[in-house]
């Protein structure tokens, strides 16, 4: 089985089938390098994006006519 981020380098270790942090439920082949990278990727996007019916304090429903919560 090949990682799935092969292509990027760096692989290392075991290559496992990970859960899908997206919410597929299709179990994805990572190395443990490249699972690291996507923990971490994740746990930046969710304080980025977090799910909350109030915005993080960068956004802004001017720069394009945006809403954060789908209640218009």
């Amino acid at each position: 089985m090949k990682c799935l981020d092969d292509h990027k380098g760096g692989c290392s270790d075991n290559v496992e089938l990970r859960e899908s942090l997206s919410g597929t439920g299709t179990p994805i082949p990572r190395c443990d390098y490249h699972w690291e990278q996507r923990l971490d990727w994740q746990a930046d996007h969710n304080q980025r994006y977090p799910d909350s019916s109030t915005p993080p304090s960068w956004f802004d429903p001017a720069y394009a006519g945006e809403h954060w919560d789908s209640d218009y």
